[in-house]
């Protein structure tokens, strides 16, 4: 499932119309057919909001087979109309023909106006928004502004076509104001900016409608950020040699825990073990393994006190290191000689990414062998900028260091994106009652162990990512939250049925 941006998504579009010959009236009714498809049980009384561009277009054009359906339709037509593009006016055309009800808005909004529309939008069942499409990047004023605020003041459900009227479709930014929809229907692609967290609240539920662009088309203008479909994941997983052992399933060291910290290291190793990992050793500072011993039953317990106890560590398929690891000073040579000395992947997250913001020459050592998994907070450090800075275009940051410094980030979050700095992926599972202490620790290990049983390191990712989310999203449904216990809990059973299905 391709994600693209403003410029490519108006880039498929010429290129359907002027290299293969698909006129854009063609492509607006194919809009429509699909979107009608969608929405017809909606309800019997639809207020239609269009803009004079070609996303009005659409909207006149459901408009006109939602009233040859029977259905009770008024058009609102929202600004300038000198200025409708051609197949916005002839779609106007033909609605008023068939004697749609039109009410056209080029000024600002008198009271009588004012108080039509909000009964108009009161006594609807939904309310279709197709004032702007992607193309729009200027502040909204004016006119324009006052409908969109009455639309989601007074609206009882609103669907909106391509992309809520207002949100920049690559930075998820709202542009002065915008609509916040129930439902967007949205053209072939998904948005960029769907995927920025202030655009979240705006979308609703998304659902991409096909209007017939040539997938070489879209593959041709790709800019390598998708989501991954269901069934894809499912050829990730690992299948078991009726043969295999536990040498064969990876050996991993998990370097976690420090003297005020044992619970991210329980979590990290349990998680790991419980994912498949064959053989799982957790080496920490002496002061918590014994408290560690008694609860994991099923991974070697090692201890350390200083950096230069370490030893062994090339005989590790894969080493993870970060949670609850600390920083203070000792844990900065850990990390230093687990990096120096190592040849294996290695896995970083939390502690070991603070450490490494402050002692950037680090990272020079990770190129290729290398997965991180900041929070924004921590990848905010690692840059030297802000969090604003990073929620603000959470794609293109993740992708760009992952870039620099060839490594593969996966940036935790709602919409969690993961890169290797060509190809870029939306995680599309995990929600917000998940949002409690160990659930990154968790991640973690069940990456690692993807890695240990030689799942590529993308992959490995990839997986990770949803299969914690995916436990998440199941569970969320019958509970009011979850933790990372919970997650440890139904790894096993849920990788196999991932298999299954």
């Amino acid at each position: 499932m391709e994600i693209l941006s403003r410029k490519k998504c108006m880039i498929i579009d010429k290129e359907t119309i002027e290299c293969i010959g698909i006129p854009s009236i063609v492509l607006m009714e194919n809009a429509a057919n699909s979107i009608i498809k969608e929405i017809e049980g909606f309800g019997d009384k639809v207020v239609i909001f269009c803009g004079v561009g070609n996303n009005g277009g659409d909207g006149l054009a459901i408009a006109r087979k939602l009233h040859l359906l029977n259905k009770s339709v008024k058009v609102i037509l929202v600004g300038n109309d000198e200025k409708l593009t051609e197949d916005n006016r002839k779609n106007l055309k033909i609605v008023e023909n068939i004697n749609i009800n039109i009410i056209k808005l080029n000024k600002p909004i008198n009271s009588i106006n004012r108080s039509y529309i909000i009964e108009e939008i009161r006594n609807s069942d939904y309310v279709v928004d197709a004032i702007f499409g992607v193309g729009l990047n200027r502040e909204i004023k004016g006119i324009y502004k006052e409908v969109i605020e009455l639309i989601n003041t007074f609206s009882k459900f609103t669907v909106s076509i391509d992309i809520p009227s207002g949100l920049d479709s690559d930075t998820g930014e709202i542009l002065g104001v915008s609509v916040k929809a129930n439902k967007t229907f949205t053209i072939e692609v998904m948005k960029k900016g769907f995927f920025q967290t202030k655009a979240v609240n705006l979308i609703g539920d998304i659902e991409i409608v096909k209007i017939n662009i040539p997938e070489f088309i879209k593959e041709k203008n790709s800019e390598k950020t998708y989501i991954i479909e269901k069934n894809k994941y499912k050829e990730m997983i690992p299948i078991r040699d009726i043969t295999g052992h536990k040498g064969k399933y990876g050996k991993v060291l998990i370097i976690a825990g420090s003297k005020k910290y044992s619970g991210a290291a329980f979590i990290t190793t349990e998680a790991c073990v419980r994912t498949g990992s064959g053989l799982v050793t957790l080496l920490s500072h002496k002061d918590i393994v014994n408290s560690l011993k008694c609860r994991l039953i099923e991974a070697i317990v090692d201890e350390y006190s200083i950096a230069k106890d370490i030893k062994d560590l090339n005989c590790f398929d894969v080493i993870a290191c970060g949670p609850g690891l600390s920083t203070e000073e000792e844990s900065v040579k850990v990390l230093d000689k687990i990096i120096k000395e190592s040849k294996c992947k290695l896995i970083l997250d939390a502690d070991a990414l603070n450490i490494i913001s402050q002692n950037k020459y680090m990272l020079d050592s990770l190129k290729g062998r290398a997965i991180i998994t900041p929070h924004p907070g921590e990848l905010a450090r690692l840059i030297g900028v802000s969090i604003k800075e990073i929620e603000s275009n959470r794609i293109d940051t993740t992708r760009d260091f992952a870039k620099k410094y060839q490594i593969i980030v996966l940036l935790k979050g709602y919409n969690t994106v993961i890169s290797d700095g060509k190809n870029t992926f939306i995680n599309p599972t995990g929600n917000s009652k998940m949002a409690s202490g160990g659930m990154g620790d968790c991640l973690t290990g069940i990456i690692t162990s993807f890695v240990g049983q030689k799942v590529s390191m993308i992959d490995s990712a990839l997986l990770g990512a949803y299969i914690h989310g995916y436990i998440g999203d199941t569970l969320s449904s019958s509970r009011y939250s979850v933790n990372a216990r919970d997650i440890i809990e139904e790894l096993p059973k849920t990788i196999e049925k991932l298999c299954e299905n």
